[in-house]
């Protein structure tokens, strides 16, 4: 039974706080935007032409981590916060279908950007190593 219902008096008790049913009746509302998988595939559009892409590790204190990918011989370096690196890490084992927290892993990354497909094989050492991703030819 609610536990907002009496039955002895037929009646709803709201919990403290709350203006009318609509409060308690009302689910959370969630949020599809994730800044950290957006900014991820942001990073592997701009890299789809990439022959490898690093996730730095752990950047000096004072200085920001990078992510560089190689075009050719050129690599092009991408800097970003460094709070930021433990749920980026995360979200690409999310993505690749990795088992969180456990290192070494390895596995693929396979992401379908409107008419593109890319795949990458992701190999992470330890969450403060770098993160390797290598483009998977289709």
């Amino acid at each position: 039974m609610n536990a907002f219902v009496n039955p002895k008096k037929r009646s709803i008790s709201l919990p403290s706080g709350c203006k009318d049913l609509a409060d308690v009746l009302e689910r959370p509302k969630r949020s599809k935007f994730n800044p950290v998988r957006q900014f991820l595939t942001l990073v592997l559009m701009e890299a789809q032409q990439a022959s490898q892409i690093v996730i730095g590790p752990e950047a000096e204190i004072g200085a920001l981590p990078k992510i560089k990918y190689r075009v050719g011989e050129t690599w092009h370096e991408l800097p970003y916060a460094s709070e930021f690196r433990p749920a980026l890490i995360a979200e690409v084992q999310r993505m690749a279908g990795l088992a969180s927290a456990v290192f070494p892993c390895e596995g693929t990354l396979s992401l379908r950007l409107e008419t593109v497909r890319l795949r990458w094989k992701v190999r992470i050492v330890s969450p403060d190593a770098e993160c390797t991703l290598t483009p998977i030819l289709i």
